[in-house]
C-alpha cells in the first residue's frame, strides 16, 4: 500500500500543499487580472464580484486563515456571488490547478510525494479534508490528480 503524507498544520514539510500556503496564482475575474497570494484567498474572494470591497480586502489579507475566517462574519455572509455554492469545488480545483501550473518549486514537491495517498487531516472539514476519519478528502483527491497531470 502506498505511503500516506496528511497535512493541516502550517508547519512540516508537507504544508505546501494546502490550499492556504502562500503561493501566488494570477488569475482573472470578472474580466480583470488579479494576484491572489494563495489559492485559499482566490476560493474566499470568489464568492464576491470583483467590483466589491470585500472582494478587494479578501486578497488583500497577509494570511490565507484570516481571508477565511473573514468570510465567515455577518458582513461577509450576505449579498455573495448566487452560483458560489454551485461552482465552489470547481473554483477550488482550478486554484489549485494554477498553484502548481504557475509555481514550478510547489510542483517539483507535488510531483515528488510519487504515489502517497494525499490526505487533508483537518479534523473539521469533512467535504474538502478528511474530517476525523469519514471526510470526503475533496482536496488531497485534487491533488493527486494534480500531481497525476505534473508527472506526465
Amino acid at each position: 500500500m502506498a505511503q500516506e503524507i496528511r497535512f493541516c498544520t502550517p508547519t512540516g514539510p508537507y504544508w505546501f500543499l494546502s490550499p492556504l500556503a502562500i503561493f501566488p496564482i494570477r488569475m482573472t475575474v470578472d474580466d480583470k487580472e488579479f494576484v491572489f497570494p494563495s489559492a485559499e484567498h482566490y476560493y474566499q474572494a470568489m464568492k464576491f464580484y470583483a467590483s466589491d470591497s470585500r472582494f478587494n480586502v479578501i486578497i488583500n489579507m497577509k494570511n490565507a486563515d484570516d481571508a477565511r475566517l473573514i468570510t465567515k462574519t455577518p458582513e461577509y455572509k450576505i449579498n455573495r456571488r448566487a452560483d458560489f455554492d454551485k461552482h465552489k469545488y470547481e473554483i477550488m480545483e482550478n486554484a489549485l490547478r494554477e498553484k502548481f501550473k504557475q509555481n514550478k518549486d510547489a510542483a517539483e514537491m507535488l510531483k515528488n510525494t510519487g504515489d502517497a495517498i494525499l490526505i487533508k487531516a483537518c479534523p473539521v472539514c469533512y467535504k474538502c479534508g478528511f474530517g476525523i476519519g469519514s471526510g470526503e478528502n475533496r482536496i488531497g483527491k485534487t491533488l493527486m490528480a494534480i500531481r497525476k497531470e505534473l508527472q506526465k
